[in-house]
């Protein structure tokens, strides 16, 4: 009676434990989709910047010129061959139906100065840093 009173609690815990991360995931999403509008200037090359729209585009710069590819984004929770796992949240970018990358969104953080950063890993490893403009 014991081990099957143990078995139950353990499931139960489990199953609020996911339920709480799904929530989480989902309110990554609602947060990211608003937080993500605008300009975002690489913490690796300044002359470089990504540009999101509300209207779900994205533009890259370099010098301060539009670069020719322009993208369709989102932000879901999962992407290509990567499965939801409660936890990630991807940014899809894709030029047609066929062509897309899916990267992580690690995080966007306002520090205590107010400067806004945007962490991504790329689908090859790279993490890319951005600071709001």
């Amino acid at each position: 009676m014991k081990y099957t009173l143990v078995i139950i609690t353990v499931f139960i815990f489990a199953v609020l434990f996911l339920n709480c991360k799904a929530q989480s995931q989902a309110q990554q999403i609602i947060n990211y989709n608003s937080l993500i509008i605008g300009t975002w200037i690489s913490e690796d090359d300044p002359d470089y910047k990504i540009e999101f729209t509300s209207q779900g585009i994205q533009k890259e710069y370099v010098n301060n010129e539009l670069q020719e590819e322009i993208y369709q984004y989102s932000i879901i929770p999962s992407c290509g061959s990567n499965s939801n796992n409660g936890f990630d949240v991807f940014l899809k970018r894709q030029t047609n139906i066929i062509d897309y990358t899916c990267d992580i969104i690690n995080n966007i953080h306002t520090d205590s100065n107010g400067i806004i950063t945007l962490s991504i890993t790329t689908e090859s490893g790279q993490l890319d840093r951005y600071i709001k403009q």
